[in-house]
């Protein structure tokens, strides 16, 4: 991935370091590293551990979790249930989770066979699936992020059957402040 974004940029690289502003070469050196499930960065108080999900076929799917002074925010990544994500999530403060709505996908979907939209959806948590593990995990906040398909009826509905806690669907701008207690500010329209 990173040969491929060397590639992408090279040109835009050569004119910032070489023409333009002539900047050091050394700051136009990528530098990836492989990762797996455990602490991935730890620094100043700040601990992120990643750990697998279950997003079917594709392997390995990492969600991450982010502590700092006592905190903990989980985002699920590309998920469908599982142990694994509800271990890692539990006493968080937040969980920014993916939605899957499949009515909304069997209509937007359509150029896709009955079989292919399953395999898409097998991949994924269903609304009811998704207040299922909220359920389990308690999190002092969750919110959708990552919907599919975008601008789908309303989730909450389904999710309530399955969850009755504090829940919020993400935008894009939207400020989460978490404290003493968690504070949902939505960018103004």
């Amino acid at each position: 991935m990173l040969k491929g974004l060397e590639q992408a940029y090279a040109f835009d690289v050569h004119m910032r370091r070489d023409v333009d502003e002539q900047i050091p070469a050394q700051g136009a050196v990528l530098m990836g590293k492989d990762i797996g499930e455990g602490v991935v960065y730890e620094n100043n108080g700040v601990k992120v551990t990643a750990f697998l999900v279950d997003h079917g076929p594709v392997k390995p799917a990492l969600g991450f979790r982010v502590d700092y002074q006592g905190h903990a925010v989980v985002l699920s990544g590309d998920t469908r249930p599982s142990e694994n994500l509800i271990k890692f999530s539990r006493g968080t403060d937040l969980l920014v989770h993916e939605v899957f709505d499949p009515e909304a996908y069997r209509e937007v979907g359509n150029s896709l066979t009955p079989e292919q939209r399953k395999r898409v959806q097998d991949h994924h948590s269903t609304p009811e699936e998704a207040g299922k593990v909220f359920t389990k995990v308690a999190p002092r906040l969750a919110v959708y992020s990552h919907i599919a398909p975008p601008d789908v009826p309303d989730v909450l509905p389904h999710t309530r059957k399955t969850y009755s806690g504090p829940l919020e669907v993400g935008e894009d701008l939207m400020t989460i402040e978490i404290g003493e207690q968690v504070r949902v500010q939505r960018p103004s329209h």
